[in-house]
């Protein structure tokens, strides 16, 4: 069986232009990560990774059981791309929301005769949409912070005491999010990016201890593996997320019980999420406000294999083949920090 592993940022599809250090530190380790997992499957899978050539190479990590494609210039990138997709059986997608970045290259697959290894497309369209997500998950009663578009602030305005957040309605992570404290700042700042409003939202500012869910899904139920805590810090009014600790979180913020149950209230709301899913949640005392829904691989993957103790790529394929059921009652929950 061949299973295309496609991580965007690292994978010579930016060729043409800088690469994101951040952005690139992190697909690599999510790369690394889940590539180190399936190779220790038993399951007859050759792998297929395209490689910015920029990039440190990866043979004496994969051997010669599977294939490698170093990219220097976007012809090559786009014509062994097509190329792979028409002839592998399986592909395991990496790529952020942003710009409708993960949508088109999912579709890129649907087109071809290969299976997609991640949730449909159109639960990757609402979850990727900011202010569709409100919507969807507003209209199914889960809490999650009010959220109007920049561009209709001045007609649909709300208060909050303790500040707000201006992010991309398809942004993913902390990238381009800002903060501000009050009304007036807000509508200052929002007549200095007057061009950029559609594309923008804006949130309450939540106060509370910031966590994160891996999540593993199938069409009809949800598991969780790992409850985390988040590391994001406020500097000169940008968010950024500098890491975090898989299964981090003490139970007196946050227990397994309650993990369970947002997770299956958010996979009742949206359907068609599978695979490997990211929630991002803020708890506000006793409240739990939903932020963002991230239907792919997140970074907190790069530390689950250590923190559960059990190959997190053998819990998809069991998946896969027997159901969720078929997975262990129990699994480690080790706390392992991960660092951006």
């Amino acid at each position: 069986m061949k299973l295309f592993i496609y991580e965007h940022i690292t994978s010579g599809a930016l060729i043409d232009e800088p690469l994101p250090p951040s952005l690139a530190r992190e697909g690599n380790d999510m790369l690394l990560a889940i590539v180190q997992d399936l190779i220790q499957l038993s399951n007859n899978i050759e792998l297929i990774i395209l490689r910015d050539a920029r990039l440190e190479p990866l043979e004496t990590l994969l051997g010669d059981a599977h294939s490698i494609y170093s990219i220097d210039n976007s012809n090559s990138f786009h014509k062994t791309y097509l190329n792979i997709l028409d002839n592998v059986d399986m592909v395991f997608v990496i790529a952020p929301e942003t710009n409708g970045v993960l949508d088109k290259i999912q579709q890129q697959v649907l087109n071809s005769n290969a299976q997609l290894l991640t949730s449909d497309r159109e639960a990757t369209q609402i979850s990727s949409d900011k202010y569709l997500c409100y919507q969807q998950l507003s209209a199914q009663g889960i809490l999650t912070p009010t959220t109007i578009k920049a561009s209709e602030w001045l007609f649909n305005q709300f208060i909050s005491s303790v500040g707000f957040i201006i992010k991309p309605q398809d942004g993913a992570g902390c990238i381009d999010t800002f903060f501000v404290a009050d009304n007036a700042s807000l509508e200052s700042w929002l007549d200095l990016h007057y061009d950029n409003l559609d594309k923008l939202i804006i949130q309450p500012y939540i106060e509370g201890v910031s966590v994160s869910l891996n999540i593993l899904s199938d069409y009809d139920d949800t598991r969780v593996l790992a409850i985390n805590q988040q590391n994001i810090i406020v500097n000169n009014d940008k968010l950024s997320f500098i890491g975090s600790i898989v299964n981090g979180i003490d139970e007196k913020d946050l227990t397994p019980t309650q993990a369970d149950q947002i997770a299956k209230e958010i996979h009742q709301a949206i359907s068609g999420l599978w695979g490997f899913i990211g929630i991002d949640l803020i708890i506000n005392n006793n409240e739990l406000f939903v932020i963002d829904i991230n239907p792919r691989l997140t970074t907190s993957y790069i530390g689950l294999k250590q923190s559960l103790n059990h190959n997190p790529a053998q819990l998809l394929f069991t998946m896969m083949e027997q159901g969720l059921s078929a997975l262990p009652d129990q699994l480690q929950r080790q706390a392992i920090e991960v660092k951006v």
